[in-house]
Formats: structure tokens, C-alpha cells, sequence
């Protein structure tokens, strides 16, 4: 591989660019053997150009360019694509062809792999943000080819995003041709004709901000220049578990994983043996833009001490734990398990899903469905799974014991909710479990018009009504009456004085504000 210098840019900025020899041709591949990122393509779309010829059947099998037959069936057209000796279905990719990596971490001939269901085979990544990508699938007739596909989709080929986990093939390997991920970290690199400049971490491209230069000290009269694709091709983040800092200055340091950035805290620095990796400085403005990332949803993590067995899947941002029963039984255990500092990990465990998202136990064998309302799973009918709308959202599968946890948690106290459907316009605030109802002018009267409006299922809003008196140890106070209530076993009501307020005693900001009819209608004991 040759450097050869070219002509200098704008100002004082020198660059270099390389180039390669006519050796560094890769041969065709043979079965079962290496091969290239280009002839999985290539092979790929053999397939899909005669794509009229091949219709979708797991009984049949098609020829390859040299004749050799396989299943013509998504697994199958990826075992063609890779040079296979056998037509694999997903579960063996997932178990035996292959090894787990981060979504950033897509390249082309990868694979992205729903375990029991489907298998789709990376093209690129369709911008510099990856935020989109194309793809080859063979889910139905015909031989499908998928472009401009957000990563964050709610499907994939008609399968949920969440079951899907990125895969590379062992055999795999990169084209010989200049490669900018072998580049020392710390150099800057451009494309001939675009302004963006980037500096190679551990094998990633990270953008230079203009007001990163002075700051981090990047010397722009040393760029090097590669081809339109070499550059486009850098992955957007260094792998899972390199360890960063602010190159501008700054004491802070993170772990990179899948595209986060994850506080280490001073005493994980040495304990959990960050300080034993390379360290490395990188541009202030990429750094603050992933520290607002959250890990994606299906990612598995534990801490990185290794001190607590405990597992978990992250959802929606939010870290839910998994039971020693499910690890297995769910196929948790078959996913890339990443350490993570246990700081960040326990204010991610004390996080709730988003209101509104809808869940499903991950082990598949329960059709019951939810929508997370304040940290609570509240049922959802099946009437009310199509009329509301709720099928059309994307489904979560979790863990079944957090599920059932949430289930049986009631709504916060002073939440104010109403059916999800518009049906009915009555407002509640919810006390203990029960949902009150509110007049106009108890809404707009008791401030409740100041907060969020939460909607939830019809069906288990009509069962909360209908309830009854709230749970136990609730606090009620009603206009015109100064007495707050405590709710007693059995449903009556009991009167507060000033002496039972106070530390280690009750709280005035767990007082739920409810109309005075409905205080009026419980017993006084």
C-alpha cells in the first residue's frame, strides 16, 4: 500500500492519500472459507437480480453462480450469501456461524438476526449520521432489496426491531484495499471533496467540530484523504468498551458502549479496571452529543465489577432486571453481554418506561399486552388493542417478573388520567389505587388541570372506578374541610391532626386533593 501526496487544500492544509497496488485484488472465495464484505454482496445480489426466477419456499432450493443449491428462504439466501456449506437456518447463524456486535458496529455483509423468526443482510449505512441503511432480505417472493430503512424502525421485514441483534459472520473479511480503521488513532482524515474532518479512534471516525480545533488541539495541516467510501464507511463510534475524556481537558472519563457514553465514577476508575485501558482524548462536541444517548433497547448489561450476578435488558432507556429462570428460558443468555459502571447502571434500574409504551412478557407465551402509564402496566383488552390504536405502536417484550412487578403496581397516587379512547370525557385522579372522578369544576378547582393528562385503557380505568374505597394509608383532603383523612382497613376513614405530620411521620405531599362527596361517602371510624 502506497502514500502518495497530493496537492495541498485551502490555506495551509496539507494532505495524504492512498492508494492501491493491482496485488491487493481479493480472489473469489471458496465454500466454507474467507470471504470478502464485496463478494458477500456480489453473491447477494446474484439472488436478488433473478429475483423473477426464485420464489420464496422452504421446501426448495435455487443455484449460486458456481451451482451449488440452497433453501431459498431468508436464512438460506444468507448461507448463499456467505459461502456456506449448508443452507443454516437462524439459529445456527445466531449459535454457530457467527459472533454478536453493536449496531454501530454494522458493516457491510453483516447481518441483522431475529433468532426464531428472521435474518436480513447488511448493505450500508445510507448517510454519515447511520441513522438510515439499506439491506437484502428474502422473507417473501421476491428477493428483496430495502433502502433508506431507519435503524430505529418499529420492524424490520414485518419482525419487531427489538428482536433483532447485529451478527458478523467468523469468515468474514474486509476487502484488501486502504483501510482508514487500521490508521493510528488521533489522525485526522477527510474525503477529496467534502468539508467534514474526523479523527480515527480505536478503528471509528469521529467528527471535528470547527470549535473543537484550538480547544483540542487538532494540527489541520496534517489531514489524510481517503476515497468517498473508505471515508463514509468509518464507523460512527469506537467499539464497546473503549475508554474516553474530553480531549479539550476536563477530569471526567466514560466507557464508550454501543454509541453511549457511560460516566466512570472516581472510585470505578481503578476498581473496575478502567484505568488499565488506553484512555483516549476525543472531540468535545461528539463527546456532549453521546452522553445524551441511551443504550438500545434489547441490549443486555451488567455491572462491570462483576461483583453482583445480576442481569439485565435495557428498554426504553431504562435498565429492567432479569430472573435467573428467564436468563435462559428468554434466549438471554445468547445475546453479547456488556459491563457497564455500576453508577450508571443504578440510576438506570431506578428509571421508568415512557408513558404510552406498549409491552409484552419477552417469553412470548403470554398474549396479554400493557401500556405503561407513571411505572405502572396497565391491561389493555383485546377490543381495545385495535380500537385504540394500540397495535400500531411498537411492542416491547420484558422480562415476565418486572412485568408482573408492574402489574401489580398501582398508579401513582394524584396521577389524572381518562379513557385512552375519548368514549368518555369524566376526568379521575387516582388515590390508592382508585380512580376518582372529577367534576369541571373539581378539575379546574383542585389544580388539577395544572398537570399532565394521562390516558389509559377504558377497561381497567371502568375497574378502578368501581373499586371502591381507596387502598389503605391513603391521605384525602377535600374543599371546605381542613381534616385529613387517613384510609383504614376496611374502608373507612380515620382524622388526622397536626402532631401525625412531621419526619418519620406522615407527609403532606403524599395528601391526594379528592371531591368532597367522595370523602363524605367513606365511614368515620
Amino acid at each position: 500500500m502506497a502514500l502518495v501526496m497530493v496537492a495541498a487544500l485551502a490555506g495551509s492544509v496539507s494532505t495524504t492519500a492512498y492508494t492501491a497496488t493491482a496485488a491487493e485484488a481479493a480472489a473469489t472465495s471458496v465454500v466454507a472459507g474467507p470471504i470478502t464484505r464485496s463478494e458477500v454482496l456480489e453473491r447477494a445480489r446474484y439472488w436478488y437480480d433473478r429475483r423473477a426466477d426464485i420464489p420464496y419456499n422452504q421446501g426448495a432450493t435455487y443455484r449460486d453462480s458456481s451451482g451449488r443449491a440452497y433453501r431459498t428462504d431468508c436464512s438460506g439466501y444468507v448461507s448463499m450469501a456467505w459461502h456456506l456449506g449448508f443452507s443454516a437456518d437462524t439459529r445456527a447463524l445466531a449459535d454457530s456461524a457467527t459472533t454478536p456486535i453493536a449496531r454501530s458496529e454494522l458493516r457491510p455483509g453483516d447481518v441483522l438476526n431475529s433468532y426464531y423468526d428472521h435474518v436480513i443482510l447488511f448493505e450500508k449505512w445510507d448517510n454519515e449520521a447511520r441513522t438510515t441503511f439499506s439491506y437484502y432480505s428474502f422473507g417473501t417472493t421476491p428477493v428483496r432489496h430495502a433502502t433508506g430503512v431507519s435503524i430505529n424502525a418499529a420492524r424490520f421485514d414485518g419482525h419487531p426491531n427489538s428482536d433483532y441483534k447485529a451478527l458478523r459472520y467468523k469468515k468474514i473479511v474486509d476487502d484488501i484495499s486502504p483501510d482508514p480503521t487500521a490508521l493510528p488513532s488521533g489522525t485526522l482524515v477527510k474525503a477529496p471533496n467534502g468539508p467534514t474532518v474526523k479523527v480515527i479512534i480505536s478503528g471509528a471516525g469521529l467528527p471535528v467540530a470547527s470549535a473543537d480545533v484550538g480547544p483540542g488541539g487538532y494540527d489541520l495541516s496534517k489531514i489524510v484523504v481517503l476515497t468517498d467510501a473508505a471515508f463514509n464507511s468509518l464507523p460512527a463510534a469506537p467499539p464497546s468498551g473503549t475508554v474516553v475524556h474530553d480531549r479539550a481537558g476536563g477530569s471526567s472519563r466514560y466507557v464508550v458502549v454501543d454509541g453511549a457514553a457511560l460516566p466512570i465514577s472516581g472510585a470505578e476508575w481503578s476498581a473496575d479496571g478502567y484505568d488499565q485501558r488506553p484512555d483516549m482524548g476525543v472531540p468535545t462536541s461528539w463527546l456532549n452529543k453521546i452522553i445524551g444517548n441511551s443504550l438500545p433497547t434489547g441490549l443486555i448489561v451488567m455491572n462491570q465489577s462483576g461483583k453482583d450476578p445480576s442481569r439485565y435488558v435495557m428498554v426504553d432507556g431504562a435498565a429492567l432486571p432479569i430472573s435467573g429462570a428467564e436468563w435462559t428460558a428468554n434466549g438471554y443468555d445468547k445475546q453479547m453481554l456488556m459491563g457497564v459502571p455500576g453508577g450508571w447502571l443504578k440510576s438506570a434500574t431506578a428509571k421508568t418506561l415512557s408513558n404510552g409504551l406498549v409491552v409484552m412478557d419477552q417469553v412470548g407465551t403470554d398474549p396479554s399486552r400493557y401500556v405503561m402509564v407513571n411505572g405502572s402496566a396497565l391491561p389493555i383488552s383485546w377490543p381495545e388493542w385495535t380500537a385504540n390504536g394500540y397495535d400500531k405502536q411498537t411492542l416491547m417484550g420484558v422480562p415476565g417478573t418486572w412485568l408482573r412487578a408492574q402489574v401489580a403496581r398501582p398508579l401513582v397516587n394524584k396521577t389524572v388520567v381518562k379513557d385512552v379512547s375519548g368514549a368518555s370525557a369524566t376526568v379521575f385522579v387516582m388515590a390508592g389505587g382508585t380512580a376518582v372522578a372529577l367534576s369541571f369544576a373539581d378539575y379546574t378547582g383542585l389544580g388539577y388541570d395544572q398537570k399532565t393528562l394521562e390516558r389509559a385503557p377504558g377497561a381497567w380505568l371502568a375497574a378502578a372506578a368501581g373499586r371502591g374505597a381507596p387502598d389503605p394509608g391513603t391521605l384525602l383532603l377535600s374543599p371546605g374541610d381542613p381534616t385529613v383523612w387517613l384510609v383504614v382497613a376496611g374502608g373507612g376513614k380515620k382524622g388526622l391532626t397536626q402532631d401525625d405530620f412531621g419526619p418519620g411521620k406522615y407527609s403532606f405531599g403524599d395528601v391526594v386533593n379528592v371531591p368532597t362527596a367522595f370523602t363524605a361517602a367513606l365511614p368515620t371510624t
